[in-house]
């Protein structure tokens, strides 16, 4: 099994989990999640054109260097901005403790600010991975997922908790996030070493679970009022 066949099984478990949040969107439509559906096609999507479009037809490139190299990493650049800014905004508005919708809030500007000053003065939009935005917004993310956590135990969810959609959600991103971090410290320098790219497996199988595990989610759980 090649590296690359493990890559598109990523891409298959995104198509998958997408589809079962559509098809069990009725569960969670009244309530803030309904913004995730949203985003887990946005990253199909974005996969999608980067995979078989942007790359092989030139379809929505949008930078070629001096040496005719085509660049779609600006796409993952502007997916992770949007992604980690949509879980905070889902989990802001999920969160009942005031304390930690406003630490959410600061999660969210600080997260935002950075990643404008790292584009406009540290990182190429178009031709690097954002690693410092990323591991800020893994960080910040992990940080409002334990959050979550707490308030769950506080509260008289937590005898159903195997049955909320969002808990299932939280597994996910928590595993992926977390195991990730070590390799967005280096990820532009990874991705250049011959040989190196294996090292991604990790990163690739961590992906496959959290797609599994919000697949599961939306499967598993309870219908949500609110």
């Amino acid at each position: 099994m090649t590296i690359n066949l493990i890559r598109d099984f990523v891409l298959y478990s995104e198509l998958i989990s997408a589809v079962a949040g559509t098809v069990f969107f009725y569960k969670y439509k009244n309530t803030s999640l309904k913004y995730f559906l949203f985003l887990l096609w946005y990253i199909v999507l974005t996969e999608f054109f980067t995979k078989y479009c942007a790359s092989k037809t030139g379809i929505l490139i949008f930078y070629t260097d001096e040496n005719g190299n085509r660049y779609t990493v600006w796409f993952y650049n502007l997916l992770r901005f949007i992604t980690f800014n949509t879980l905070f905004y889902i989990y802001y508005k999920y969160l009942k403790t005031e304390y930690f919708k406003k630490r959410i809030k600061i999660f969210a500007i600080i997260y935002t600010t950075f990643y404008f000053v790292n584009w406009m003065f540290i990182q190429n939009f178009h031709r690097e991975n954002s690693e410092l935005p990323k591991i800020i917004g893994s960080l910040f993310l992990i940080a409002t997922i334990i959050f979550f956590f707490i308030e769950l135990l506080r509260s008289e969810k937590i005898v159903a908790f195997h049955k909320m959609l969002l808990f299932w959600i939280s597994v996910g991103l928590l595993l992926y996030y977390s195991g990730t971090i070590p390799f967005g410290l280096q990820w532009n320098g990874y991705a250049l070493i011959s040989g190196v790219h294996e090292l991604f497996l990790i990163v690739y199988i961590l992906a496959i679970i959290m797609y599994l595990t919000f697949t599961f989610g939306f499967i598993w759980s309870k219908k949500e009022s609110h």
